[in-house]
């Protein structure tokens, strides 16, 4: 009897760990603020050949908060140099300054796997206009496409999905 009183207590110490990493793995950070620091974009359209990229030179440059450019108020970006036909992606080729805002007032510095290289890609895969204005938007969730570590620094997904609004409501890139 006297091991099966020290099973039964081995198990309650297994249950009990168990407990506490879901409990760690339920914990859901919130952020104030999903900067990039957006250099460039360039796009990939289904009647290009090979892949190609084109660079949109109407898209300015700066900060980008990725939460807030889901609405065709704030978009992602908004350019005029589309080519009538799907645009299939966008890359988005991102300076060294992104950040992460957490809900505690924390600024960190946020890694874009690819960002400064090959870029954040943006899937779309819409059809859009020739030559007239039309806006990407991006919605995002930072609870899944944003990786916390363990060790205190902060991710963010290489690939993200985007829509089309037709437009300029924000007045520019």
């Amino acid at each position: 009897m006297f091991f099966v009183g020290c099973q039964d207590a081995l198990q309650d110490v297994t249950v009990q760990t168990q407990t506490a990493a879901s409990d760690a793995k339920k914990k859901i950070e919130t952020y104030q603020a999903v900067n990039i620091d957006l250099l460039r974009v360039e796009v990939s359209q289904a009647d290009e050949e090979n892949g190609n990229w084109t660079s949109l030179t109407d898209v300015s440059p700066g900060m980008r908060n990725l939460l807030q450019t889901g609405n065709a108020s704030t978009p992602l970006f908004t350019s005029s140099q589309f080519q009538a036909g799907t645009l299939k992606q966008a890359r988005l080729v991102l300076g060294p300054n992104s950040t992460i805002l957490l809900s505690d007032g924390r600024l960190l510095a946020l890694d874009t796997p690819s960002g400064q290289t090959s870029g954040l890609k943006v899937k779309v895969n819409a059809p859009v206009l020739g030559n007239q204005a039309q806006s990407v938007l991006v919605t995002i969730d930072p609870n899944w496409q944003v990786v916390a570590r363990g060790n205190g620094t902060y991710g963010l997904k290489p690939v993200l999905q985007g829509t089309i609004a037709t437009g300029n409501p924000s007045g520019g890139g």
